[in-house]
């Protein structure tokens, strides 16, 4: 699953072995790390049922994300 956010929203790609099985786009008004965030939460949510019972792998370009668990402090809308 491929994950990325600009100014005007998000948008994941689900592939597998190359080939592109989904695609989504959502248009939301978050600062930037929230938008990345809320990419990866809305592709695991509407491709669940793919999902299930498979391994998945996130790619993201943001890096930041990859130690928002070990931040001290997260906003409301990190938490959900």
């Amino acid at each position: 699953m491929y994950c990325d956010a600009s100014g005007n929203g998000l948008s994941c790609v689900l592939m597998q072995e190359g080939r592109v099985i989904a695609y989504a786009k959502y248009e939301v008004n978050y600062p930037t790390l929230d938008l990345e965030l809320a990419a990866i939460v809305h592709a695991l949510k509407i491709w669940r049922h793919y999902l299930l019972g498979n391994t998945c792998h996130i790619y993201t370009d943001h890096k930041s994300l990859k130690y928002i668990l070990t931040q001290p402090e997260l906003n409301m809308r990190q938490r959900q």
